[in-house]
């Protein structure tokens, strides 16, 4: 039994769509279907969810909603048109439209996409709908409540030979409803896998696997054929999009692999993310990496004996509502590396924070650095990859400024600075993967 998710890229007109359906058609053990909101169908295109978050805009500020609304409705009548079904979604069209007016929040505004698409699709194939709103919960905080939702979806699937639902959203306690972060339908996807006990999650998507590398940066990158969850999560959290990165937790916890497929090439191998690749590991699995981040220094004669020193620091990042991703230490210093989008926002006040809570001898912002994950199962116990990558990036010029490592020797992340960004990457690309 398989999960077939399909992203928006997938569902962009109803040509793709009747790709999907020949796609499910080809084996008849996917019977259960996760559909994203219609994507772009051009470059100029828009997305149904932007058009959606448009509608939540006009009507936060008295705007005309009718008028945002109306090429959502025009779409989807479009697909239903381009598809023959003999599906009314009229009255639905008006009463979310009548919501919207009257101040739907925006989650619900969102949703919508994911909840037409989802109606279409179920029609199309002639399964049974499911509204994750009833059964994909969030608690009262707007957490997704993963032990509720399983009991839920579990018992609703028992009586179901297959099944269309929605990703992005869920219900909360009151009925309202919440959705997962942009890309969250991957999560759905997951989510209904685990509950269904499919053997197969499957995901498809525009390209054929998560790639060794970003294309945009690396034009040689090419797909990974095996990788494990933990590889492909430390991949996400730095840029590499195919996959949500909270998608990969439900599927790990029931141990089931993930397939990323292409929809416009259905015969391609793709990737399969699985526990424990029985695969050769090469010296690393992948890069991953992205611009706009900030290192904040803070150094101070003889703190590495003053107890309590980083927590206090900290505590200070956690006041301003300031994360970081990465914190490097020396004997008297500290340097914590956050997003610099959400650094500025706090800047000044964090700043004094930090004065007013340690007393630093030095306090100072980095700005313009780019961060670089070079990630593999085998790079563990290979002291020479560490060796082959400071090699080549010293070589070419690349002045790192923060080095950090995993205790599990499964990455090493660089801070270099932006403008040795592209440089860095396709460096390191070549050391690695020479033949590509």
């Amino acid at each position: 039994m398989i999960t077939a998710k399909f992203g928006g890229t997938s569902l962009a007109d109803a040509a793709h769509f009747q790709m999907v359906r020949d796609i499910l058609a080809l084996n008849p053990e996917r019977r259960f279907v996760v559909v994203s909101a219609p994507g772009k169908r051009s470059g100029e295109d828009t997305k149904i969810t932007d058009l959606l978050y448009r509608c939540h805009r006009e009507a936060r500020e008295g705007g005309d909603v009718a008028a945002a609304f109306r090429p959502v409705e025009e779409r989807f009548r479009e697909i239903v048109a381009g598809l023959g079904l003999e599906l009314d979604l009229t009255e639905e069209f008006h009463a979310t439209l009548w919501a919207m007016e009257r101040g739907a929040g925006q989650a619900f505004c969102a949703s919508r996409g994911e909840y037409f698409s989802g109606r279409i699709m179920a029609a199309l194939l002639g399964l049974p709908f499911i509204d994750p709103a009833q059964c994909v919960f969030f608690d009262e905080h707007g957490q997704f409540d993963g032990d509720a939702a399983q009991a839920s979806l579990s018992a609703k699937l028992r009586e179901l030979p297959g099944a269309v639902m929605p990703g992005f959203y869920g219900g909360m306690p009151d009925g309202a409803v919440a959705t997962f972060s942009r890309g969250g339908s991957d999560i759905s996807g997951a989510i209904l896998a685990r509950a269904s006990g499919s053997a197969v999650y499957e995901n498809w998507t525009d390209v054929s696997g998560v790639l060794a590398a970003d294309p945009r940066v690396v034009p040689s990158a090419a797909p990974i054929g095996t990788m494990t969850y933990t590889e492909v999560r430390e991949l996400a959290y730095l840029g590499a999009t195919v996959l949500h990165e909270d998608a990969i937790y439900p599927a790990k916890m029931a141990g089931i692999p993930i397939h990323i497929c292409n929809t416009m090439d259905p015969q391609a191998p793709g990737t399969w993310i699985v526990a424990n690749s029985q695969e050769p590991a090469g010296a690393i699995t992948g890069l991953a990496g992205r611009r706009g981040y900030s290192a904040i220094q803070v150094e101070k004669e003889r703190s590495n004996s003053e107890v309590g020193y980083c927590r206090r620091i900290l505590s200070c990042l956690e006041r301003n509502g300031v994360p970081f991703e990465h914190l490097a230490t020396g004997i008297g210093s500290v340097s914590l590396v956050a997003p610099t989008e959400l650094l500025d926002r706090h800047r000044d006040t964090l700043l004094e924070d930090i004065r007013a809570s340690v007393h630093p001898d030095s306090l100072q912002i980095l700005d313009g650095l780019a961060m670089i994950a070079v990630v593999g199962r085998g790079m563990a116990g290979r002291p020479q990859v560490a060796s082959r990558l400071f090699s080549a990036v010293g070589d070419a010029g690349v002045n790192v400024r923060l080095i950090d490592q995993g205790t599990k020797e499964l990455n090493i992340v660089l801070g270099v600075d932006e403008t040795d960004y592209q440089n860095a990457m396709n460096t390191i690309f070549q050391a690695f993967f020479p033949q590509a």
